[in-house]
């Protein structure tokens, strides 16, 4: 039996509705695992970490000593500063940059989150509240014992360990290191890439 004009036409648009609304995401996914597909015109300026790694093995506190749950950062992109050592001047200069580079992405800055990793001596309850207050910035704690995990994790060839900008993706996994010298303009390129590629992921 013959299809009708009319239901042939349905499949028709059908599908090239399921084109319309489908490609899109799933080319922005495709793209972000597979970023050597990009044209030779597209350049990341970090340094792409190839395979993403997974940070759930590394401990951190809360700032009243409770473990923290790598679970809460999901959904967002994260921008992760690691400090040794007292937060000075230099440590507090980088939160304000970072805290800039969110607030020029402009309406798609609340899918980003910051991330200080502090290792060596516990802030005061009071300096923990000025830097949250003050920048934005989640600060979580690194026991020194742990040091070792971290390097593991968070050293990258290329790159040195520290100071630098990384970023972990919606999945909890690191994927991008900037250096400490690398203008916060490049960052906030790559950021804003990441953002579109990842619009509508499901």
């Amino acid at each position: 039996m013959n299809r009708s004009p009319d239901r042939r036409r349905g499949q028709f648009t059908l599908v090239l509705l399921v084109l319309l609304f489908g490609l899109p995401p799933l080319a922005g996914w495709l793209f972000y695992v597979n970023p050597q597909w990009l044209p030779d015109g597209r350049k990341n300026h970090g340094v792409l970490i190839s395979p993403p790694r997974p940070l759930t093995s590394l401990p951190l506190q809360e700032n009243d000593n409770t473990p923290f749950d790598w679970n809460s950062l999901k959904g967002h992109w994260t921008l992760v500063y690691h400090n040794r050592g007292t937060c000075d001047a230099p440590c507090q200069a980088q939160l304000q940059r970072l805290q800039q580079i969110r607030r020029a992405v402009g309406g798609e800055r609340f899918r980003i989150q910051r991330l200080l990793i502090q290792e060596g001596p516990t802030l005061s309850s009071n300096s923990t509240a000025e830097v949250q207050q003050g920048t934005g910035t989640r600060v979580l704690y690194l026991d020194p014992s742990q040091h070792t995990a971290f390097e593991q994790l968070f050293t990258i060839p290329g790159r040195d360990a520290e100071p630098a900008t990384y970023l972990v993706d919606p999945n909890g996994m690191l994927m991008m290191a900037h250096g400490h010298e690398q203008p916060a303009k490049e960052i906030l390129q790559d950021l804003e890439f990441l953002l579109k590629a990842s619009r509508n992921w499901i």
